[in-house]
């Protein structure tokens, strides 16, 4: 399973590499690099719903590494569109930047939320991950909380979105700061 998820994951790579030099506007490489994960994760939905794990620990290894790796990349599209919708776009460069400014509170807030888990997670702690990311072990009420593309219960641990948000913010953290750089010069 290791191999074929790598496989996939670098396929997507690829082929949002592709979305980039094929559409000459941001907003159009964002939609197909969104369409580009989507696709992709439904495509390791599939792998992973006619496979069966041999341990517990692999288990956990997919679902705290492998799934947030496409789901992450999901998320951080949606922030990135999201952005691109709502930007000032009066060219008040002050206007713009402190929209920028208040993205960076909106996505530091989250780590602050999140402050112990994200501690667990970056410093590469892994005494609760069959807690965490194991399926028998799933909080029934997360459903309640599941992003759009997170709605199967077979492909869904308690912490798994968790991780996802980790990368997607930290990397659309990177793209904000950038945006703002470029406001400065």
């Amino acid at each position: 399973m290791r191999e074929q998820c790598k496989r996939l994951y670098e396929q997507m790579l690829l082929e949002m590499e592709y979305c980039k030099q094929q559409h000459p506007l941001e907003k159009e490489q964002i939609e197909c690099a969104f369409r580009t994960c989507e696709m992709n994760w439904k495509k390791l939905q599939t792998i992973l719903h006619n496979y069966r794990f041999t341990s517990e620990s692999e288990e956990a290894w997919f679902f705290k590494t492998v799934k947030p790796q496409f789901t992450g990349l999901i998320e951080y599209y949606a922030l990135v569109y999201k952005a691109a919708l709502f930007i000032p776009d009066d060219n008040d460069q002050h206007d713009i930047y402190k929209f920028w400014q208040n993205e960076l509170q909106l996505a530091t807030r989250f780590f602050s939320e999140h402050e112990s888990f994200y501690k667990y997670y970056k410093t590469g702690m892994t005494e609760m991950d069959t807690i965490y990311f194991v399926r028998a072990n799933n909080d029934p009420t997360i459903t309640l909380t599941a992003k759009a593309y997170d709605i199967a219960p077979e492909a869904t641990t308690s912490h798994d979105h968790l991780v996802a948000s980790i990368i997607a913010r930290e990397r659309y953290m990177e793209y904000v700061n950038t945006q703002m750089q470029q406001i400065s010069h």
